[in-house]
């Protein structure tokens, strides 16, 4: 039986060899990996996401993701293996495969808060009453209602691609991740009034001085845009709000390029530490990045991992922080 635990101990090291350790992740990968070990609710090795600040200490959070394809509807789930969600996953594993895509399990690592995770859903379509009726599952009628009322304020061309609760945290705490189409991107590159317009109606208020030209800037690079919204009981958004930029794994793959330090990820990168969001250490990003073919018992796998998101966060219109996010996994040849 392969050991998860170890794959991801390697995984890990992987990316943090090199004095990553010390200037990308901090010291943490204990505790990350007890989270792991929380989060094997499947036969198969999950997606792993690693968020990690671009300026301040360095510290990283995890995130655990489970493919609905790995999990089958009559499954049995354990406390011990689902975050304290089996009854998430068993609702999960009964969903319709072309319409969810995955389950993720989210730790505040640095903060030590492995015991209540964030549980958030992942959907393929536009699919409102799945989000709600997951929302249910986690035992949080208040956040389907307050989604309910959410989608409401969508604009048009806006797919809401997750949507997730946070235990742990005392206030109301749905949040939910949005992805305008392309061609309303390039509509936002081209027009800020839309771009204000749009964020107004899911309730967005204050913009300050750098939320809009700093978005629209997003929207002028060749990656997918994304907004990650935090929202009310009555279905608005809350004053904060991240907008990302997504990286493919290949930069041959024209809609989603790869992160390349040389190319305009590098500039965005530039901006953003001309803003003081970011230090140097962006600079180590590419080297995070491996796709390594293993032989181990006599099964041939690979270990990957990618710069796969650069996200900006600003809270009643003025900037937060910067935060990148790894992907990487584990799959058989």
């Amino acid at each position: 039986m392969v050991d998860y635990s170890r794959i991801y101990d390697i995984i890990y090291a992987l990316c943090a060899i090199g004095g990553r350790e010390q200037k990308l992740f901090g010291p943490y990968h204990p505790l990350a990996h007890e989270a792991f070990r929380r989060s094997m609710a499947s036969p198969d090795f999950p997606e792993i996401w690693f968020e990690l600040p671009l300026a301040g200490d360095p510290w990283f959070d995890l995130h655990v993701l489970t493919a609905r394809e790995s999990l089958d509807a009559d499954m049995p789930f354990d406390p011990e293996t689902t975050g304290g969600n089996p009854a998430v996953f068993s609702w999960f594993a009964r969903q319709d495969i072309s319409k969810v895509r995955q389950l993720a399990l989210s730790y505040d690592v640095h903060s030590a808060g492995i015991d209540e995770p964030a549980v958030q859903l992942l959907v393929r379509t536009h699919t409102p009453e799945t989000i709600c009726s997951f929302l249910q599952a986690a035992e949080n009628e208040t956040a389907a209602e307050a989604y309910r009322s959410f989608e409401k304020r969508l604009p048009d061309g806006w797919f809401c691609c997750y949507a997730g609760v946070f235990p742990s945290r005392k206030d109301f705490n749905l949040r939910v991740e949005c992805i305008p189409d392309r061609g309303l991107e390039r509509a936002y590159a081209q027009d800020i009034a839309l771009l204000e317009r749009d964020l107004r109606q899911v309730g967005l208020c204050d913009f300050g001085e750098t939320l809009l030209p700093r978005c629209q800037l997003l929207a002028q690079s060749p990656y997918p845009l994304e907004f990650q919204l935090d929202i009310s009981p009555e279905g608005r958004a809350l004053p904060t709000v991240s907008a990302s930029v997504r990286f493919g794994a290949s930069p041959d793959d024209p809609d989603m390029p790869s992160f390349d330090p040389d190319g305009p990820a590098g500039e965005l990168m530039e901006r953003i530490e001309s803003w003081g969001l970011a230090d140097d250490r962006w600079r180590l990003l590419p080297e995070t990045a491996f796709a390594k073919r293993v032989t181990r018992n006599g099964e041939e796998m690979v270990f990957y991992c990618y710069p796969a998101f650069i996200k900006l966060r600003w809270r009643n219109g003025e900037p937060v922080d910067a935060k990148t996010y790894l992907i990487a996994g584990h799959q058989p040849e």
